[in-house]
């Protein structure tokens, strides 16, 4: 291999830039290495703070989302493989060296590692905790990547057609079908490691969640398929029974009694399992809120399926009146 992209996509990432930079540049790795940061039209200290390390080309465009931002950084490197990392990731020092070995086989386009959690505020911490729980049983070989630390052979980008820039969140799970759907393969290595800043706030949060159901939606209808690795079967099931609960307590308090409306307690009950699983493993007791925060992630998904739902039909019906 003769060189290797890291590219940082960055927006407004003034926080975590420093730290995320900080990491690349102490990866143990004699070979040939690169950084682009893809400033994505920041209006914070972003450009700033990275123009301070040094061996770091920075390339500043107008805000366009993050898929435009990292096909820019792909088509400004000739490096044989291109690493995609968040500016809100720190990678371990040994990231790359776990990494970079897999593509020796030509059938592997894309290896991606285990995201530990490194939020202190309450609600990232719950998020990286459940994560990590997910990764937990992931198995070497994976049907989806996320581009917060993953690194791609860029030949293999190129063929199947870059990313997608009309997608405004989730073209990692689009570029991991069509890479799949093109014979190659893609890994999981759980010693590549990094720390990941979770969303700290619960509007961020819920905003998060809405974007990601919205995305799944598109990638639904563009692809037939209900899950993945990053949406699994479990997490998409938790939608339309929180829908049928929510529904089912509302008309039965309306149409046979107030004590129906006490159904809507087994909406945090439906994610016991997993705070158990979890508490078990970390013994925080700030793990206890996760049945509550993860029951308003399932009513952003709710909403984000209403919203896209309608959308859709509205489409739908534009293009019949067109005809």
């Amino acid at each position: 291999m003769k060189c290797i992209s890291i590219i940082i996509r960055a927006y407004n990432a003034e926080k975590t830039i420093a730290e995320c930079l900080t990491s690349v540049q102490n990866l143990d790795w004699d070979g040939e290495l690169e950084a682009i940061v893809v400033n994505d039209g920041s209006s914070d200290r972003t450009a700033a703070i990275a123009a301070g390390f040094s061996r770091v080309q920075i390339i500043s465009v107008p805000n366009g989302g993050a898929p435009r931002a990292m096909n820019i950084g792909i088509q400004a490197t000739h490096c044989d493989i291109v690493a995609s990392v968040d500016a809100d990731m720190v990678l371990e020092r040994e990231w790359l060296k776990n990494i970079i070995p897999w593509f020796e086989d030509p059938s592997v386009a894309a290896v991606t590692g285990y995201v530990q959690g490194g939020s202190r505020k309450l609600i990232g911490r719950i998020t990286g905790y459940h994560n990590e729980l997910r990764q937990d049983s992931f198995a070497l070989y994976v049907d989806a990547v996320g581009n917060g630390n993953t690194a791609y052979r860029r030949q293999a980008i190129m063929r199947v057609g870059m990313f997608d820039e009309q997608l405004k969140v989730g073209e990692d799970t689009d570029m991991s079908q069509r890479l799949i759907s093109a014979g190659y393969r893609l890994i999981f290595n759980r010693e590549a490691r990094c720390q990941h800043y979770w969303r700290d706030n619960l509007k961020s949060f819920l905003k998060q969640q809405y974007d990601y159901a919205y995305s799944h939606l598109d990638f639904v209808k563009r692809y037939g398929r209900t899950h993945n690795q990053v949406s699994t079967l479990r997490m998409v099931l938790q939608v339309p029974f929180t829908g049928i609960i929510v529904v089912g307590a509302i008309v039965g308090g309306m149409v046979v009694s107030s004590w129906s409306l006490m159904a809507l307690l087994l909406l945090p009950l439906m994610h016991l399992p997993d705070t158990i699983r979890i508490f078990g493993k970390k013994k925080e007791l700030a793990i206890l809120a996760l049945p509550w925060l993860f029951t308003l992630r399932n009513l952003a998904w709710i909403y984000a399926s209403i919203v896209w739902g309608l959308r859709s039909t509205r489409k739908m019906k534009k293009a019949r009146d067109g005809k």
